[in-house]
C-alpha cells in the first residue's frame, strides 16, 4: 500500500454495497467517502480531490459511466472504476479505450479482485499525480529560467558597456600616461637636447633588453618608465653641470658637486607625479648606483640596487659614454661585478650592441664658434636634425 493515505469516493445507489466497500476500503488503509446520489457526488467532486472514484453503472437518475465521464471533466487525475452487472461490455470496453475508466469491474466481484484494482488505480493515480507535479515544476522552473535568462542578458550587456568604458578608459589614460612621458622627453630635450637624444636611446635599448627576457611585466613596465624619467632631475641644475660626467661626480666643481648627487632623488620625485608605482621612483633614484657601493645617491651595494636600475645604470653608462663603441662595451665587461651587475651586462651585450643605438653629439648654439666648420645640419629639442642655413656651419660627430 502507498504510504500516503489517498481518499476515494464510492458511488452506488445500494446503501448495503456503500457500506461494505466503505468497510473494506478503510480497513486497507483509505478515507472513504460514499454517497446514494451521483448528483452528490458531483457536487463533492468540484469541493475537493479524489484519487480513485468507484461508481456502479444502474443508478436510477443517472448511469455510472455518464457520471464517470463528467468526473473526469472535473478531476482529469481521478482513477475512474466502474462496477456493472451487465455482460455486454463492448460500451464499457470503449470507454477504457477512450481514457474516461480505467477499468470495469462485473458483479459479483471478488474481494481480493476488487482491491488489487484499487491499489492498481492508486498507482495509477500517483503517477499521475507525479507526472503532473514535475510538469507544474517544469513549467516554473521554465518560466524561471526565462527570467533568468532575460536579466543574464541585461548583465551581460551591462558588463559588455561597463567593459567598453572601462576599455575607452583605460586607452584614455594610456593616452594621457604616454603624452606625459613625451611631455617630460620635450622638457628634457630643451633644456638640453643630446639629454634627449640619450633618453631615447636609453629607452630604445631598454625596450631591447626588456624583450629579451629576464622581466614579469611589471619589471618591464617600470625599466621602460624609469628610461623615459631617469634624467628629468637634471633640469632643475645649470646646463653646463647638466652635461657634465655624471658617472664621475669628482669631476665637479665641490660647490655643484652636491647638486649632481642628488639629481636621482629630484628625478624620483618628478616621477611620481607620472607614475604612481613606487618602482619607478626607486630605480630612478638607484640608476646611478654601482655593482661595489660605490655610486650615489645612497652608496647601495649589490642585490640591494633594484633589478631594474642595476640594468638601467648599465645602458646609461653604454649611451652616454664618450668613448668609441668597442671600447666603451670593453669597459662595461671590465667593470663588470665592480661597477656594474655581471647579469645586467650579460642581458646588454645580448641586445647585439652596435654604433648606431647611441645618439650623435649635439652642438648647442652657445657652444657654436665662428672658426669652426659649418654643420649640415643640428639637433632640434626634439632629437631631430634640422637644416638651418643661416647658421654657422658645424661637424656633427658620432660619438663612436
Amino acid at each position: 500500500m502507498s504510504a500516503t493515505r489517498h481518499t476515494l469516493l464510492v458511488v452506488d445507489d445500494d446503501p448495503m454495497i456503500l457500506k461494505i466497500l466503505q468497510v473494506m476500503l478503510t480497513n486497507v488503509g483509505f478515507d472513504v467517502v460514499t454517497t446514494t446520489e451521483p448528483e452528490q457526488a458531483l457536487s463533492l467532486a468540484r469541493q475537493r480531490d479524489f484519487a480513485v472514484v468507484i461508481s456502479d453503472q444502474q443508478m436510477p437518475s443517472m448511469f455510472g459511466s455518464e457520471l464517470l465521464s463528467q468526473i473526469a471533466v472535473l478531476q482529469p487525475q481521478a482513477t475512474r472504476i466502474l462496477i456493472t452487472g451487465v455482460r455486454s461490455l463492448e460500451s464499457f470496453v470503449d470507454a477504457v479505450n477512450r481514457g474516461e475508466l480505467f477499468r470495469f469491474v462485473t458483479k459479483p466481484w471478488v474481494r481480493a479482485e476488487m482491491l488489487a484494482t484499487v491499489q492498481n488505480a492508486i498507482q495509477r493515480y500517483e503517477l499521475v499525480h507525479a507526472k503532473a507535479m514535475l510538469e507544474k515544476q517544469t513549467q516554473a522552473l521554465n518560466l524561471e529560467l526565462a527570467e533568468a535568462n532575460k536579466r543574464l542578458a541585461l548583465q551581460v550587456q551591462e558588463l559588455e558597456r561597463q567593459s567598453n568604458q572601462l576599455e575607452r578608459s583605460r586607452t584614455a589614460l594610456q593616452h594621457n600616461f604616454d603624452r606625459s612621458l613625451e611631455l617630460c622627453h620635450r622638457i628634457l630635450s630643451i633644456f638640453h637636447p643630446q639629454l634627449g637624444a640619450q633618453t631615447k636611446a636609453v629607452v630604445r635599448l631598454c625596450q631591447r633588453m626588456a624583450d629579451v627576457g629576464m622581466f614579469t611585466a611589471e619589471q618591464k613596465h617600470v625599466l621602460i618608465v624609469s628610461a623615459w624619467l631617469h634624467d628629468i632631475g637634471l633640469t632643475g641644475m645649470v646646463r653646463e653641470l647638466a652635461a657634465g660626467d655624471q658617472q664621475n661626480p669628482r669631476s665637479f666643481p665641490p660647490d655643484s658637486r652636491q647638486i649632481l648627487l642628488d639629481h636621482p632623488i629630484y628625478s624620483q620625485t618628478l616621477a611620481s607625479f607620472v607614475d604612481h608605482l613606487q618602482a619607478v621612483g626607486e630605480t630612478v633614484r638607484a640608476h646611478h648606483e654601482r655593482f661595489d657601493g660605490s655610486g650615489y645617491p645612497d652608496g647601495l651595494v649589490g642585490t640591494a640596487i633594484p633589478w631594474t636600475a642595476r640594468c638601467l645604470a648599465a645602458v646609461v653608462h653604454y649611451v652616454a659614454s664618450d668613448l668609441p663603441h668597442d671600447k666603451v662595451t670593453e669597459e662595461l665587461i671590465a667593470q663588470s661585478g665592480k661597477a656594474f651587475d655581471p647579469e645586467a651586462v650579460q642581458l646588454l651585450l645580448r641586445c647585439q650592441l652596435e654604433p648606431a643605438m647611441r645618439p650623435g653629439k649635439t652642438v648647442l648654439p652657445e657652444d657654436w664658434h665662428a672658426h669652426m666648420p659649418n654643420p649640415s645640419g643640428t639637433y632640434s629639442a626634439t632629437g631631430t636634425i634640422e637644416h638651418t642655413p643661416a647658421a654657422p656651419r658645424l661637424h656633427t660627430t658620432q660619438s663612436s
